[in-house]
């Protein structure tokens, strides 16, 4: 009898960078053909099955629990604590699924109460998994800690995630890197290198820039107004920027973004493929970047990028990508045009940064071949 591996991500929020790491994680199996039946789950989705080529899709919110041989934890930031649980958060966090997703919320609440886990399985995996930061207030650090330290194979996507692994007594622990640095990726098409594509001289440099909806820590959306003064500023400039909408769940820069009539483009994930984006990032000079992915995707597409610190993953990537700037808290608008300078550099090169995170990203996929292998 087939084994049954079930894939659980922040999948179905039509969130690009999450539906790069569900397509990606499939091209694996589909390329390793290891005969195994495979389950990707996350919350309601009618978009899914069709970016999928072979594998199921679940419904988490439904109140039938999917059993797993190996349940897989795919890529992402799963693990994290921006709020207290104390106070009025939690009120609102219910309220707010109450009138959203009324059957997550009852599975959420059985869950507690059994203590179960919401996908039951014989065996876990974490699969470039990142961690934190964990709000020292949120007791719930305890639940984390637990499920970390059951996995039987576990890969981190960075060196501050696997400092939680380490402080926390999972020390078989090991640093893989984001899937989507991997080849399963499947985005072939040839990028540029030292600065071959460039615009130089009176030719407008095109920057995409992907914004956040933020509502945690960090100055929450404070980058929001300096970003488009600076913008507004730089109108008629060697510049021409595009907004780039990852996720339908930013709609507070949607309407700003109507509202100032600024041009964007977004992630359609009912109408588009993972390809076609990545096309579509592909035509730009560089990025300003709010989002872990919007950074990642503009390494591998070997594009300068200025990293918004509005969460620790953002500065974890602007230094392991050289060449890489930060534009962080207090979001001057001085610092953002010092960093901006980055678009500059005629010889921008980081394709020896992504190459030394793709040998880890195919060295963690072997890993959990080999580990998928001995199970059968």
């Amino acid at each position: 009898m087939e084994k049954r591996i079930v894939i659980k991500g922040a999948y179905g929020d039509a969130n690009f960078g999450d539906d790069a790491l569900m397509c990606t994680i499939e091209n694996f199996f589909v390329s390793e053909d290891l005969g195994l039946n495979t389950v990707f789950c996350g919350t309601t989705s009618d978009y899914c099955g069709r970016l999928l080529q072979k594998s199921g899709y679940i419904d988490i919110s439904k109140n039938k629990m999917p059993a797993a041989d190996v349940l897989i934890y795919g890529g992402g930031t799963q693990f994290f604590l921006f709020d207290s649980n104390k106070g009025s958060f939690y009120l609102k966090f219910f309220l707010k699924l109450l009138k959203s997703d009324p059957k997550l919320l009852l599975l959420k609440v059985k869950t507690k109460i059994s203590g179960k886990r919401t996908v039951p399985a014989e065996k876990y995996v974490g699969l470039g998994l990142g961690l934190g930061p964990f709000n020292p207030e949120n007791n719930r650090i305890e639940y984390i800690k637990s499920l970390v330290r059951q996995m039987d194979l576990l890969f981190v996507r960075d060196p501050t995630s696997l400092s939680y692994c380490k402080d926390w007594g999972c020390h078989d622990a090991d640093e893989g890197a984001d899937v989507c640095f991997s080849r399963f990726m499947n985005y072939d098409k040839p990028v540029r290198i030292n600065g071959a594509d460039l615009h130089i001289g009176p030719k407008r440099r095109k920057i995409g820039v992907i914004v956040r909806d933020w509502k945690y820590e960090n100055g929450g959306n404070g980058y929001q107004k300096v970003l488009l003064k600076m913008i507004d500023e730089l109108k008629n400039s060697d510049y021409e920027f595009t907004f780039i909408v990852f996720s339908v769940r930013d709609s507070n820069w949607k309407k700003l973004l109507d509202e100032g009539m600024y041009p964007y483009v977004e992630w359609d994930p009912s109408t588009g493929q993972i390809a076609g984006f990545m096309d579509t990032l592909d035509g730009f000079d560089g990025f300003i970047t709010a989002r872990y992915h919007g950074g990642v995707f503009a390494s591998v597409l070997n594009k300068p990028a200025v990293c918004i610190g509005i969460e620790p993953k953002l500065s974890i990537l602007a230094e392991q990508i050289k060449g890489f700037t930060l534009w962080d808290s207090p979001f001057s608008e001085d610092d953002l045009k010092q960093a901006m300078k980055v678009f500059d550099n005629e010889n921008f090169d980081c394709s020896d940064s992504v190459n030394m995170l793709r040998e880890k990203a195919d060295a963690m996929f072997e890993s959990l071949r080999t580990y998928l292998c001995d199970l059968q």
